[in-house]
């Protein structure tokens, strides 16, 4: 089964999109990992930890705080022991899972060599993935993602999110293909993607 990874602009509701799937998919047992920053919904500042996939409610500590956004357009700083200690320890047995969760392959991990080294392992592998990266960036971990012969990368948009949700259900359900949506490289404008698709 290929790999499915989101991509889009920012707030652009990939990670909601991720959740409305996985709520659909309640048997399933669940690896991987997902990152949440602490505080209000939506924020742009706090400390950000990566918990695994299934742990509901998410538990925060000094183990699992992975980075920390400083805000008013000033980035974030990631710790990468952090990622090799807490990002290794949920991607465990990943491969023993229904299905692995990746959310999100972005920038904050690019140090972290452990936890790279186990993704890569795992995007090798058999068992399917849903995941997110970062449209933003040419990290090594984002092109890892995006060069994998594996690896579907769908594009989020506000015009597909809603009819993207049932048919990802059908596909991780094994009754219907992939969507036959393409994502936009990094650089890429929408208008150059559509002369692409033109015969």
């Amino acid at each position: 089964m290929t790999h499915v990874f989101l991509t889009g602009e920012r707030q652009i509701g990939k990670s909601t999109l991720l959740r409305r799937v996985l709520a659909g998919l309640p048997g399933l047992r669940l690896g991987g990992f997902r990152t949440v920053t602490a505080g209000e919904s939506g924020a742009s500042s706090g400390s950000v930890y990566l918990v695994p996939a299934a742990q509901d409610p998410p538990q925060f500590g000094n183990d699992n705080r992975v980075a920390l956004r400083l805000g008013g357009g000033r980035g974030a700083v990631g710790y990468p022991e952090a990622f090799d200690r807490a990002g290794t320890a949920a991607l465990a047995g990943a491969e023993e899972a229904d299905l692995i969760v990746m959310d999100e392959i972005g920038f904050l991990e690019t140090e972290a060599a452990q936890f790279l080294t186990r993704i890569g392992e795992l995007l090798d592998g058999d068992t399917p993935i849903l995941g997110v990266v970062r449209r933003q960036g040419e990290t090594p971990p984002q092109q890892m993602v995006r060069a994998h012969p594996g690896v579907r990368i769908i594009e989020v948009t506000k015009d597909n999110r809603d009819r993207l949700c049932p048919e990802l259900l059908a596909y991780f359900s094994g009754d219907q293909a992939l969507p036959r949506e393409t994502a936009v490289r990094p650089g890429q404008s929408e208008q150059s993607r559509k002369n692409e698709k033109q015969p």
